[in-house]
């Protein structure tokens, strides 16, 4: 996995809760998130294959809150005008 920004939406809504940090192979969560037991990681195919909306319908399908997505994965879905 390249090192990009990440940030985490609300499965529910799909909106974006804001950048999480992270140093190496680690993620920090906000408080209000139960780590991993709550987090869909989609960084890796075939969820970078998929819009960040899918993702989320997917997540609320294997009980997950969140969604992780990386920096790239935002800009494909909304390319600079």
């Amino acid at each position: 996995m390249e090192k990009q920004p990440l940030y985490l939406y609300d499965a529910k809504s799909t909106a974006q809760v804001g950048p999480v940090e992270s140093t190496g192979l680690d993620v920090y969560f906000p408080d209000h998130v139960a780590g991993w037991t709550d987090v869909l990681d989609c960084r890796e195919e075939p969820y970078t294959e998929q819009s960040i909306a899918e993702n989320c319908a997917y997540a609320l399908r294997v009980h997950k809150k969140f969604i992780l997505v990386g920096a790239s994965q935002i800009a494909q879905e909304s390319p600079a005008l």
